[in-house]
Parts: C-alpha cells; structure tokens; sequence
C-alpha cells in the first residue's frame, strides 16, 4: 500500500513538473510573438492627397478610401498656394511640371514608417500629376512601402495618363502598385464600387 502510495505521488510530481515546464514554454513564446504582434498592428494604411478645385473631387475619392480602409489621412498643402482661377492655375500648373522640383510644400510631420500601403491621390493635369504631388513623392522617404496611385480627372481617356510613368521618372526607387486608380471627377461620388475592387488588388499585393 505505501509502495502503491508512493507511486501515485511521484506520478503526480511528474505531471505537475511537465504542465509547468509546457506553461513555461507557451508563455515564453507568446512573450517573444508579443512585440512583432503590436509592431505589426501599429501599420496602417495612409491616404496623401492635394486638391485644387472648388468641387474638390481627389478629396472625394480619398475620404472614401479613408473609410474604406480604416486609413489615416494627409492633405497636401502648398507653402505659396496657387491662385483659384482657372486660366492663371493652368498656366502656373503647366510651368512647375516643366521644374525639377517645384513647387514648396508644407512639412506634413509624417511618421512613415507607421505606414503601408500608401495610397496617394491628385487631380489630373496635362494627363499627369499635379505639381505638388511629385513634389511629396520627392520629400519624403517612401522605400520599402507599396505606394498606390489614384487621381480623378476631366475628359481625358485615363489609359493615356503618364501619372504612374512621371512618379516612376520622379522618384524611379519608389514600389508603385502597378494600376493607378482613375475616375472622372464629375462622377466621383460614385466610385465605391470600382475602388472596393480597387483596394483589394492593392491589398492582395
């Protein structure tokens, strides 16, 4: 009876040791898997555009990409902005594209490396991006994210548009998601359906 007795209690010390030393170990992992866990959902998704019109139809496609994405949101702001007539800002438009950097921006206090994808939108001019969206995509340290471009544009046929080929030319280090996002800016309201498809082509990336 005491040799039965002290068989049961050595069993039991034996099982005790090893639920203890296995709790050990799954802790022990978690701890380690903890910190890569939190590092990976500290990164989200940004939306960077400008806009320039009264109608403001980029701001339109970047609220619902917001919404869409659960992103954080950025405009960009010019340091002189241009003037609100049409003729004077297509011709100031049309001057700065012919500058290798221009125009200023203001600093936008961006901490990038809580970021990816980027999705970074602009009204189409000249079938391209308007100045102050090259001039972010030249100041600011994109490597390493999938930057995804967007735009709403006037009559222009979008497969003609250089937007993607000049952030290439501009900023050639940069990952572009290879199909830039375009929609006419009159119908921007109802570009839900075509950017959900959109978005999950840049998500699957």
């Amino acid at each position: 009876m005491k040799l039965k007795r002290l068989f049961v209690l050595a069993a039991s010390a034996v099982l005790s040791a090893a639920a203890f030393f296995g709790c050990s170990s799954d802790n022990s992992s978690a701890s380690a898997d903890a910190p890569a866990a939190a590092e990976a959902a500290k990164v989200k998704p940004l939306v960077v555009y400008w806009t320039w019109s009264e109608t403001h139809n980029t701001k339109v496609v970047a609220e619902m990409l917001k919404a869409k994405t659960g992103a954080d949101i950025a405009l960009i702001e010019m340091v002189t902005p241009y003037p609100t007539d049409f003729g004077s800002v297509m011709q100031l438009g049309q001057r700065d594209l012919q500058q290798p950097k221009a125009p200023a921006i203001k600093e936008m206090n961006l901490d990038l490396s809580k970021y990816d994808p980027i999705y970074v939108g602009t009204p189409i001019w000249f079938s391209t991006f308007a100045p102050p969206v090259r001039t972010f995509l030249q100041s600011y340290d994109l490597k390493g994210k999938t930057v995804a471009l967007f735009c709403t544009h006037g009559q222009g046929n979008p497969a003609t548009f250089k937007y993607l080929a000049d952030a290439k030319a501009a900023v050639p280090a940069i990952n572009y998601f290879p199909e830039v996002f375009a929609y006419k800016g009159t119908e921007a309201a109802n570009a839900g359906s075509a950017l959900d498809a959109w978005i999950q082509k840049v998500s699957a990336k």
